[in-house]
């Protein structure tokens, strides 16, 4: 297992340059002839696990991953599957991108947006988890309640993330902006350190931050049932290339993380989904079990593009441009690619196994 650290951010500048330049050039898929079967499955994530246990979170990929399912799938063809996980996170794996020395990635919402606007040339092949929540925790002894009470003060997200977005929505429900603050980007576990030692009032993040309780650190606030301006989709991502240039090797790639995604949506399955990312990323139990409290599993697991997904998806993108956090739009609906996962429900006879949502997030054909 590759484990890359924040210095792959040092990837020649020039060859990000020349990576997004090149991007610009898109064909539609399937136009292209089919290459010999690659060899590697080069995956990159930023890395959302905790004491030393690189993880991509608690998605559908994340099951995939615990259990070994793509090795599996992959070993009889000796393609190798690569990780490659990043402290860097999303901005990270843009540079990874760009230089070409990736074929999928797994990103939150803003964090794919950013990319795609920038020209880096992927396709949306299947998402992985909806309506993820973010948290506020807070140094010991803070007396910060409210989005108010950081008005002047020290507070650390990690730009170019899908946090940024619910972060800046909630600083607006307050009257405020990043300017209000000192903003202080930081990556996870840095951050993590620096909100434990009081070097900052504050940071904003994912259900990880439950790991810092025990050592004086309050979580006031969450994004959580404040509806889809302030929480996070993720999915994952192809080169055009790689999508284009080996579809048997993407379609049997999704058909794993669809299974992940069914398994992870039944209820019966609710608490050894829990166990499974407690010991595989080493994230809090309690974080795990606040984020999905009151949650229907099918609901966040579903891997369906459906008019929620598309609304979700536009929405961040609505809000990128709002908040200046991208220059550019785009057309949402043309970057999805939903062949691959209509395939996989089609093989694994799953047609049936998730309702599809409308762009309110409500069950078409419920009362």
């Amino acid at each position: 297992m590759n484990h890359v650290s924040a210095s792959f951010a040092s990837i020649n500048r020039r060859h990000f340059v020349a990576g997004l330049t090149a991007a610009g050039l898109i064909m539609p898929l399937g136009l292209r002839a089919q290459t010999a079967t690659a060899k590697v499955l080069r995956i990159g994530s930023p890395d959302l696990g905790t004491a030393g246990k690189p993880s991509p979170g608690s998605s559908a990929l994340a099951v995939a991953h615990a259990n070994g399912w793509l090795e599996e799938e992959f070993a009889k063809d000796g393609v190798k599957v690569e990780w490659n996980f990043f402290r860097g996170a999303g901005p990270a794996v843009a540079e990874a991108l760009a230089a070409k020395q990736l074929d999928v990635v797994f990103l939150g919402d803003l964090a794919s947006i950013i990319h795609k606007s920038r020209g880096l040339n992927t396709r949306y092949i299947v998402p992985t988890g909806r309506g993820s929540n973010s948290y506020l925790a807070t140094a010991p002894g803070s007396t910060i309640r409210t989005m108010g009470d950081l008005k002047g003060k020290k507070v650390s997200v990690l730009k170019g993330t899908a946090y940024q977005r619910p972060f800046d929505n909630l600083l607006a429900t307050a009257g405020l902006s990043e300017k209000d603050l000192k903003v202080i980007n930081l990556d996870w576990p840095s951050s993590k350190a620096a909100v434990v030692a009081g070097e900052i009032d504050a940071t904003f993040g994912g259900s990880d931050l439950f790991l810092l309780k025990d050592k004086g650190v309050n979580i006031p606030l969450s994004t959580k049932g404040r509806g889809p301006a302030f929480t996070i989709n993720a999915g994952v991502l192809a080169t055009e290339d790689f999508a284009s240039g080996q579809p048997q090797l993407t379609g049997r790639l999704v058909r794993q993380i669809v299974r992940g995604a069914h398994w992870a949506s039944q209820e019966v399955n609710r608490e050894a989904f829990i166990k499974l990312i407690v010991k595989s990323s080493g994230a809090p139990e309690a974080g795990v079990r606040a984020e999905l409290d009151g949650e229907t599993l099918a609901a966040r697991f579903s891997p369906r593009f459906d008019d929620a997904l598309l609304a979700g998806y536009q929405g961040v993108l609505d809000d990128g441009l709002k908040l200046a956090l991208i220059r550019k739009g785009f057309d949402v609906k043309a970057w999805f690619e939903p062949s691959f996962v209509q395939a996989a429900l089609r093989d694994l006879k799953l047609d049936q196994a998730w309702p599809e949502f409308d762009a309110q997030g409500k069950a078409k054909g419920s009362a």
